[in-house]
């Protein structure tokens, strides 16, 4: 309802060009003129907000069933060396769900039983399909984005996609860490993070806007001079 209020100030504003305090044939004939090149400005402005209007609506409707919140867990990994030169988890063991789960993630309670895909090849990063699955919940790992690494320990930052219970399919970062140990059986920890594009929608109508009151002040400068 707030972008449309601004759009409606920012098209009175736009198309506004008559002198009222004016009544000289010159002044109407140059108001007249003033109006009809506004108009061809303010055209092809109003055609691009109106597609931007449009495409953030299709946008709000794929966002509504977006999933949110964080997925934690946690349990044992097996690499094909020690940590400081591992490339690759070659095995899963015991891996569960966390406690503070929150967004579409909170009715899943602590000790749930999580499936893992493995091997899960970090280093060179490899997409890893169906990483973890819990609950109806399935992530696609797609790439791993950052990585750093030493006998004192792993973290491992990557992005994918979760999947599941009738959402969306949304845009999620995964971020594990591998806490020092010896040998190559370690536990680890890692979370889930749902990053649906709330913000997308607000810019493109923030642009569209913006366009519109460049315009105006265009039109304002050149009334003036």
């Amino acid at each position: 309802m707030e972008f449309k209020r601004l759009a409606e100030n920012e098209l009175r504003h736009a198309f506004k060009s008559w002198h009222g305090h004016c009544y000289y044939p010159t002044c109407v004939e140059n108001a007249r003129k003033e109006n009809l090149g506004n108009m061809k400005l303010i055209k092809p402005l109003l055609a691009g907000l109106a597609a931007i209007i449009i495409g953030a609506g299709f946008a709000l409707s794929a966002q509504a069933t977006s999933i949110t919140g964080m997925l934690n867990i946690s349990g044992t990994a097996t690499y094909n060396a020690p940590i400081a030169t591992a490339t690759q988890v070659t095995q899963f063991n015991d891996v569960v769900t966390g406690g503070l789960n929150s967004g579409s993630f909170a009715g899943i309670p602590a000790m749930v039983h999580v499936t893992m895909t493995s091997p899960y090849i970090f280093n060179p990063t490899t997409p890893s399909p169906a990483l973890w699955s819990v609950a109806g919940f399935t992530f696609d790992l797609t790439a791993t984005t950052f990585l750093q690494q030493s006998s004192h320990g792993i973290l491992i930052e990557g992005t994918g996609i979760i999947m599941g219970n009738n959402f969306d399919p949304t845009p999620g970062i995964w971020s594990f860490s591998q806490q020092s140990g010896k040998g190559t059986t370690l536990t680890f920890s890692a979370t889930t993070s749902a990053v649906p594009d709330a913000g997308m929608t607000a810019t493109l109508l923030g642009l569209g806007l913006a366009g519109l009151v460049g315009a105006r002040r265009l039109h304002q400068r050149k009334a003036k001079a």
